[in-house]
């Protein structure tokens, strides 16, 4: 039989919202401080693997750009894996019937 009581939250969806606020938090710092190299490494290191498609941007102009939006949708695929999986587990399972 289950002990947990009924309003005990899911661990996935904890860990779904914390890896949400963390990529919000992450790419905004990017965004705001395009020149600080350790906003840059945490939002490429937290948007792994998709992240790694950053190895075949070119040098030009406009890639900055290009790459926050790369790490933003990667944040973004990799929140909403997490979340789909927060979603599949109940947060609690019920007795069953006769227990």
């Amino acid at each position: 039989m289950d002990t947990r009581p009924i309003s005990s939250p899911s661990w996935w969806r904890v860990g779904a919202l914390a890896y949400t606020a963390a990529g919000v938090v992450c790419v905004v710092a990017s965004a705001a401080f395009p020149d600080s190299e350790t906003a840059m490494l945490a939002a490429i290191a937290g948007a792994l693997p998709w992240s790694l498609a950053l190895l075949t941007l070119d040098l030009a102009p406009g890639v900055a750009r290009t790459a926050l939006l790369l790490l933003a949708g990667s944040w973004a695929v990799n929140a909403g894996l997490l979340w789909w999986l927060a979603l599949r587990r109940p947060a609690h399972r019920r007795p069953a019937q006769g227990d």
